[in-house]
C-alpha cells in the first residue's frame, strides 16, 4: 500500500505562505517496503491562499502531486512497487 505524507513545511514568517515542502512516499506490502523522499518549491503570486493554520496534510499532498504531475507521480509509485517486488524475490538466511 502506497502512502504519501508531508515530513516538513517551510513558510514565510510574515504571512504564512508555504514556500517549500518535503514529502515522503512509502510503499509497504507485509514485511517488504520501499520509500522515496522529495521536495517542492512554491512561489507566491498574489494574496489569495489558504492560511497556514488552516492547511491539512491532504491539501499539501495534493499540491505536491500537482507539482510533480500525473506522469511523475505514476512513475514514482510504480518504481516503489517494483522495488518491493524485487525484495520479494530475495531471501535472507544461511544453509546451516
Amino acid at each position: 500500500m502506497i502512502t504519501w505524507s508531508i515530513s516538513q513545511i517551510q513558510r514565510k514568517e510574515d504571512n504564512g505562505f508555504v514556500i517549500h515542502v518535503w514529502y515522503l512516499v512509502n510503499d509497504v506490502d507485509g514485511d517488504y517496503s520501499s520509500v522515496a523522499t522529495g521536495e517542492c518549491d512554491y512561489t507566491q503570486s498574489g494574496d489569495s491562499f489558504i492560511p497556514y493554520d488552516q492547511l491539512t496534510q491532504e491539501q499539501v499532498i495534493g499540491w505536491v502531486k500537482e507539482s510533480l504531475g500525473l506522469d511523475n507521480v505514476t512513475a514514482l509509485e510504480s518504481g516503489l512497487d517494483a522495488k518491493v517486488a524485487e525484495q520479494k524475490q530475495v531471501t535472507l538466511g544461511m544453509p546451516w
